[in-house]
């Protein structure tokens, strides 16, 4: 009989990508969705699909099937801007505790749960799943709140589930239109003035929700796992976009000073619009770090993660968003 599972988060980047994998692979899969959602790539799939939000508890108490072999818990918001740290806190917080109840009540066997590096906050140097996190005291709330979601997961070894928790770095490749993906539409339009002072990570989202499936069977409860590849300088990553698109011209990096600024000035013009910054203080500052080093050796030696090379994330990004017409 086919395992079965239950995913949050299936309208996002990361968990529609999982949702395609557990499909491939013979899963019967119930995945939530928001009333407001757009369900159109969900829909391309033989799922069983469920209203409701991980913020009501009482939704998913219907929603969650009885007997479920493993909840997926991908949903997150992932929000930079201050002025939505009530509503992260709300979904990345008491949203996976939610999540972790229902779950256990339920008789779920697994909880695989989807935080971040991010969880790791303001850290320098070489990372890995040992490194003590400060990520509760981090000033940017996405950081402080995938860090709280964790220990919330975790409290669901207590319950009587089995508790993994992966932590990508940045993700990319097909169905990504709003992250990465996002950086193609702006070269094309000659709309990105300048690239982004720091480094980044990139992982294939092809690799890490091959490893989320991983870990279902060979993930040790209660244990972090990081899913990164080696730092990569932001204006090479734009540099490959441009490439891979057929573009000549790559801005040049963009100082931090000046980064950081056009972050408070964004805020104050919010205050005003009440639309959300594309750059807020919280964005600057974590895309102007530098020296940060995740390790994912744990993952590759327990989980048989596989590090593709960011230019093939970024070329399968493209090819995708050819094929559906989006380029």
């Amino acid at each position: 009989m086919a395992q079965t599972a239950f995913v949050t988060g299936g309208t996002g980047f990361v968990g529609i990508n999982l949702i395609e994998l557990l499909v491939e692979e013979g899963w019967a899969v119930t995945a939530l969705h928001r009333s407001t959602s757009d369900t159109t790539y969900m829909k391309r799939f033989p799922i069983a699909l469920v209203e409701g939000s991980v913020t009501d508890h009482a939704s998913l108490r219907t929603a969650v099937p009885d007997g479920t072999d493993v909840v997926f818990h991908v949903a997150g918001d992932t929000s930079f801007w201050s002025k939505q740290n009530a509503r992260q806190d709300a979904i990345n917080i008491d949203g996976t505790q939610n999540m972790v109840d229902v779950a256990a009540d339920k008789g779920v066997k697994t909880f695989i749960h989807t935080s971040s590096v991010s969880a790791w906050g303001r850290v320098r140097g070489v990372v890995t799943e040992d490194t003590p996190s400060p990520g509760e005291q981090s000033s940017v709330n996405y950081e402080r709140s995938k860090y709280l979601g964790e220990l919330e997961a975790l409290q669901g070894v207590d319950r009587g589930m089995k508790v993994v928790v992966i932590n990508p770095g940045g993700v990319a490749g097909p169905y990504d239109t709003k992250t990465f993906g996002k950086i193609f539409f702006l070269l094309r339009d000659g709309a990105l003035p300048a690239a982004l002072p720091g480094t980044i990570t990139i992982a294939h989202v092809h690799d890490v929700v091959r490893a989320h499936l991983a870990a279902v069977e060979r993930g040790r409860s209660g244990e972090r796992y990081i899913m990164a590849n080696d730092p990569v300088e932001w204006v090479d990553l734009v540099g490959t976009i441009a490439e891979v698109s057929g573009i000549s011209k790559v801005p040049r990096r963009a100082p931090p000073l000046l980064l950081k600024l056009m972050g408070r000035l964004s805020v104050i013009v919010a205050a005003v619009t009440g639309k959300e910054p594309d750059i807020t203080p919280e964005v600057a500052e974590i895309t102007s770090t530098r020296g940060v080093d995740f390790r994912s050796d744990k993952a590759i030696r327990e989980l048989g993660y596989a590090t593709q090379p960011m230019a093939v994330a970024m070329k399968d990004n493209y090819d995708w968003l050819v094929r559906e017409g989006l380029l």
